[in-house]
């Protein structure tokens, strides 16, 4: 006997420690278009604040959903659902419309109003629900779920890219900027510079000094005297994803942004890496021109007043 056949057997319940490796196999099926599908579980799971159910129907984990809360503005908390999967037998049986009720109602008991399904950075897996995503796509419009924006990714390619950057480097230290990468013992420092800045009401601050933890440190630096002007990151929460990177807007043109980005993808390429990623792209023109990006993916945003 399927699991299909007992479908209508299933039950949801919290997930557990022990249920992450059968997460992790339905993951590595169902998310054909995620080449670290298998780390996706892992990473929601290793923050405390991410709460997460399964479906089972005779033992065996058919489904999982991962949803967190999200930061209170006004009246307004919203709720995200961030991860939904369910095994490619037991699909079409209702398991996920299960597991998407259950993680509503979690949300609204912690208070939220709203809920969105995508990303909550600073533990950032992807804006929305990929348009190829189709069986995703149909469960939020069955549930209730309005479209409200679309966002895009873009790709470069490490093996084609021209990555160098010394002549940038020369020509910005002739107008007194350094450009560098960011040491551990300046973590704090760094963070505090982007709180303080005009990211500091963004996730940026949170995202960025997760770069800082790696080894070497996955963030460049672009400073002026003694102070911070440019700010560049990547593999913040998923490898091979470049971003946030930022530059105050009187130190822009004079092309600190690019070199920033060379470097970080650089870094990457020296990594092993063949293709990287930007996420939730907004100057495409500037990826585009930078460094060869195209558009890779594109993700509708979906979400539900409760």
């Amino acid at each position: 006997m399927s699991v299909t056949d007992i479908i209508i057997d299933v039950i949801i319940r919290p997930a557990v420690p022990a249920d992450l490796a059968s997460i992790q196999r339905i993951c590595n099926e169902v998310l054909e278009l995620e080449p670290d599908a298998r780390e996706l579980p892992v990473i929601l799971s290793a923050s405390p604040e991410r709460h997460a159910v399964v479906a089972e129907a005779s033992g065996k984990i058919v489904g999982a959903c991962f949803g967190s809360m999200g930061p209170r503005r006004g009246d307004m908390i919203t709720g995200h659902v961030e991860l939904l999967v369910v095994a490619a037998d037991a699909s079409g049986h209702g398991a996920g419309r299960m597991l998407l009720t259950s993680m509503e109602d979690w949300l609204r008991n912690q208070g939220a109003v709203e809920v969105i399904l995508g990303a909550n950075p600073p533990v950032y897996l992807w804006p929305g629900i990929d348009v190829r995503y189709t069986a995703m796509t149909c469960l939020a419009i069955r549930a209730g779920y309005e479209r409200f924006r679309d966002a895009i990714d873009m790709a470069v390619d490490l093996t084609t890219s021209d990555l160098d950057c010394q002549a940038d480097e020369e020509r910005l230290a002739a107008l007194g900027i350094a450009v560098r990468r960011a040491a551990s013992a300046e973590a704090r420092l760094v963070v505090s510079w982007l709180r303080a800045g005009p990211w500091g009401e963004s996730t940026w601050p949170d995202e960025a000094a997760a770069a800082l933890d790696r080894e070497p440190v996955a963030r460049h630096v672009a400073c002026r005297d003694s102070g911070y002007v440019g700010f560049a990151c990547h593999g913040c929460v998923r490898a091979g994803w470049f971003g946030p990177m930022g530059t105050l807007a009187e130190e822009r043109e004079h092309g600190i942004g690019s070199l920033l980005l060379k470097r970080c993808l650089a870094d990457m390429k020296a990594a092993g890496q063949s293709v990287a990623r930007i996420g939730w792209v907004g100057p495409v023109q500037f990826y585009a021109r930078s460094v060869d990006a195209r558009i890779e993916r594109v993700y509708w945003l979906y979400r539900k007043t409760l």
